[in-house]
């Protein structure tokens, strides 16, 4: 298997929230595993914060580090940083870091760990955990294996807040599927408000949508709601463009 269909399959096990046998520590174990599997870490560890803010152990991948280090990283570290500045952390060298992380940098340097990496675990903005990243050798990983890794923990973070215990019923999903199409027919009727009233192509009438949405923090369909419902002046959509 190449390393994209990896990536590919990878992203779909992530997010695929209504599969059999998805439940939160099945995918957070996935997360751990790829981010050693593909991203190229020794062992990864993924921590989540309680309603105290404090951070617990939710998943070690199978190249474990120790218990007691494993322990230490919810209370001093990477992973405690990131979490507390909701911002990456890079130790490329635990060398010299004693001052900053005493009893984490001894007992990673002690189970033979050059370098360290940790990313926010976020949804929305709002930093809920963070994920570790150990390797053996100095230097740590490189800037895209980075961005890969947080990719891959952006999206389990979202599907982790869509998860939900009872499982999906098939009128639950043609409900979402119809709102879906709802949606878009909504957002038609609005383009062609806007096509009409600034003669415009319907393409340009789409980059006014969009952009109005932009500038404005809203969702495209709930722009196209307020057009169509007529609470909205497409004269003031259309300045979106300006």
């Amino acid at each position: 298997m190449t390393r994209e269909e990896q990536l590919a399959e990878a992203f779909v096990g992530l997010a695929d929230t209504l599969a059999d046998g998805f439940d939160p520590l099945v995918l957070l174990d996935r997360l751990a595993g790829h981010c050693v599997g593909i991203v190229g870490a020794d062992t990864v560890s993924v921590m989540m914060a309680t309603v105290r803010g404090d951070l617990r152990t939710m998943s070690v991948s199978a190249h474990a580090a120790s218990a007691e280090l494993v322990q230490t990283q919810t209370r001093e570290g990477p992973g405690r940083d990131c979490y507390r500045t909701r911002l990456p952390v890079d130790a490329t060298h635990l060398d010299g870091l004693d001052d900053r992380w005493p009893r984490f940098t001894a007992q990673a340097q002690e189970a033979g760990y050059g370098a360290a990496h940790a990313l926010p675990l976020r949804v929305n903005h709002q930093t809920i955990g963070s994920v570790s990243l150990l390797l053996n050798a100095p230097a740590g990983l490189l800037p895209g294996d980075l961005r890969l890794a947080q990719a891959l923990a952006d999206v389990a973070a979202v599907a982790l807040v869509h998860w939900s215990p009872d499982p999906a019923r098939p009128m639950d999903i043609l409900t979402h599927v119809q709102a879906a199409v709802a949606a878009k027919a909504t957002v038609e009727m609005a383009q062609g408000m806007l096509v009409e009233h600034g003669q415009l192509e319907p393409a340009r009438a789409m980059e006014a949508l969009l952009a109005y949405s932009g500038l404005n923090g809203n969702r495209l369909t709930s722009t196209a709601q307020a057009l169509v419902r007529r609470t909205l002046e497409p004269a003031l959509v259309l300045a979106a463009l300006a």
